[in-house]
């Protein structure tokens, strides 16, 4: 499939979200919130099996792709999949409606997948007696993640941003392949460890109902560069580069239709 063809299944469902109803959009995204919280879950799980060896995130990161499986291969609203999916029919029209459209699927899709994700965090904080090892655990995961600071959280971000604007990209060729391809990309987000502003966000509610960190601290130093290095990596990075690579073939596309 060519570049244009591509752009064009991307953009044709990215239209479709666009006009998509604000309570669809917000139920839609605070389920993936919630999805992406079982990332932190299944991570912390694996990893209490394992020795405390320098290997153990070779293997425990495997257990980070399985949120995005369920928000990816269930159609839910994500936040970093519409840095390119929403924006790519803001580049074919970029006219002042579809741009309103595009900031009200963005900011709703965005406060929702944050708020999923902390609920997520929430409940492993309520049932943290349970399984009082996975909890121990999922604290050392989420110190880890907000360990770094505003411009290395951001910095990161835009790894992340990036990789999932192309798993967006790649999605229209791949098939039978989608849950391959879905693993391998959020495996390398984990094992290098970007900065995911949802799946981040479980981690943050796990300090913060932890008593380790405050919502004004993991709001700050953390869910905004990281929410800003998603966007300038799948937007910026990526989206943007694309369209101005096809662009002239788009516009002739056009023309000869007319």
């Amino acid at each position: 499939m060519r570049a244009v063809a591509i752009f064009e299944a991307v953009r044709r469902e990215g239209g479709n979200e666009l006009h998509r109803p604000l309570e669809a959009l917000a139920m839609s995204g605070f389920v993936a919130g919630l999805a992406l919280g079982f990332s932190i879950l299944v991570r912390a799980t694996i990893e209490t099996h394992l020795p405390p060896e320098p290997w153990r995130p070779l293997i425990s990161c495997l257990g980070y792709t399985f949120g995005f499986l369920l928000v990816v291969l269930g159609q839910l609203q994500l936040f970093t999949e519409n840095t390119i999916k929403a924006v790519c029919p803001v580049l074919d029209e970029p006219s002042p409606p579809v741009w309103l459209k595009l900031l009200r699927l963005w900011s709703v899709v965005l406060i929702t997948n944050i708020a999923g994700a902390m609920t997520f965090g929430g409940i492993l904080w309520l049932t943290r007696d349970l399984q009082p090892e996975v909890w121990k655990q999922s604290l050392e995961i989420s110190r880890h993640a907000l360990n770094f600071g505003f411009l290395e959280t951001l910095l990161r971000g835009v790894g992340a941003g990036w990789l999932m604007a192309a798993l967006v990209w790649m999605r229209p060729t791949s098939g039978t392949s989608q849950p391959l391809l879905v693993i391998l990309v959020t495996y390398v987000i984990s094992i290098a460890d970007f900065t995911h502003v949802v799946a981040g966000s479980t981690e943050a509610a796990v300090l913060v109902f932890g008593g380790e960190r405050s919502f004004f601290t993991a709001g700050i130093k953390y869910l905004i560069p990281a929410a800003l290095g998603n966007f300038l990596g799948g937007t910026c990075a990526f989206t943007l580069l694309v369209w101005i690579q096809i662009r002239n073939e788009l516009l002739r596309s056009k023309a000869q239709e007319r």
